[in-house]
């Protein structure tokens, strides 16, 4: 089984120098003897160069133009792999991070994304990556800060959706990859995930498997809070128009437009009135999948997650 890790970089040549080192040797440590690619997204901090003169077994790709996270998709039609664990620039490894995760898709066909635990940096405060889908107002979305969370961290299970794992890289393919819609960024993987699950794949969950996030360092310089929010806001917006037929939950969904919108209003929170409308604005822009589905969004949802 070939096994790519890759990271993708931006102007990360500090972070490239903190946490590959921890990549580089987590390959060294695997039986499956992965290699390791820095996706480079057109950087102009000397971030290559860097790579080249420091870190000489790594693959450097270079994408065609800076598209964020959906430049996986360009290195993943490129690449001959089997599996590709994908991982932002920010994030240091456990030695044995790697084989725990890959022994999930020899055991399992339909397996189409592993992810491991995430912690912060401190190795104390978890960030995820068990994550149920949650379903409220009409809107589904990824929680991994559901209602007992805390005594199934250790336990492996299903999972979601999420951004840094193991990619099974024909399953991503045939899938066409994250929706360049959500860019820059925000909601890409969980509209990913939730249809490779409407397809019959699954999405494990891995805990032998730890790494460790800075978190969103490089998201946070380029955009305010408010705008952050408001790309959730349009994401969120998108995902249902594109995703979701079930009809309770559009009924849902669009009788709660009204009352959101005026909430937006009274409170001032005209950033996310923004974010909302700009979804339909641009709602002809949005790729209805192509995919044959075998599950329904109720099937789903009573699988991998809750409805309020």
């Amino acid at each position: 089984m070939k096994v790519n890790i890759a990271v993708l970089n931006y102007n990360g040549r500090e972070l490239l120098q903190k946490y590959l080192p921890s990549i580089i040797e987590s390959a060294k440590a695997s039986k499956f003897n992965p290699k390791v690619t820095v996706i480079d997204n057109k950087s102009t901090d000397a971030s290559v160069e860097f790579i080249k003169a420091n870190f000489p077994t790594v693959n450097i790709y270079t994408a065609k133009e800076n598209k964020i996270y959906c430049s996986y998709n360009e290195f993943f039609r490129a690449s001959d792999d089997d599996i590709i664990i994908i991982l932002n620039s920010d994030i240091k490894t456990e030695i044995n991070f790697v084989d725990c995760l890959i022994e999930n898709f020899i055991d399992n066909p339909n397996v189409f994304l592993v992810a491991s635990k995430m912690y912060f940096l401190d190795g104390v405060t978890y960030q995820g990556d068990k994550s149920i889908a949650k379903e409220h107002y009409g809107v589904v979305s990824a929680d991994t800060r559901f209602q007992g969370y805390e005594k199934l961290i250790n336990k492996k299970d299903f999972t979601f959706s999420a951004g840094n794992g193991a990619f099974d890289r024909k399953k991503l393919i045939e899938l066409s990859g994250f929706d360049e819609i959500y860019l820059p960024g925000r909601y890409e993987d969980v509209d990913l995930c939730f249809r490779a699950w409407k397809s019959g794949y699954v999405g494990i969950y891995e805990p032998k498997s730890v790494i460790f996030h800075e978190g969103y360092g490089s998201f946070k310089k380029e955009f305010k809070n408010k705008q952050i929010q408001a790309m959730v806001m349009r994401n969120s917006t998108f995902f249902t128009l594109k995703n979701i037929k079930d009809p309770k939950i559009l009924l849902k969904f669009y009788a709660w437009l009204p009352i959101r919108s005026i909430y937006y209003i009274l409170t001032g929170k005209f950033f996310l009135l923004k974010g909302l409308f700009e979804a339909f604005l641009r709602f002809s822009e949005i790729k209805n999948p192509k995919n044959k589905y075998c599950l329904t969004d109720r099937q789903v949802l009573d699988i991998i997650g809750k409805v309020k």
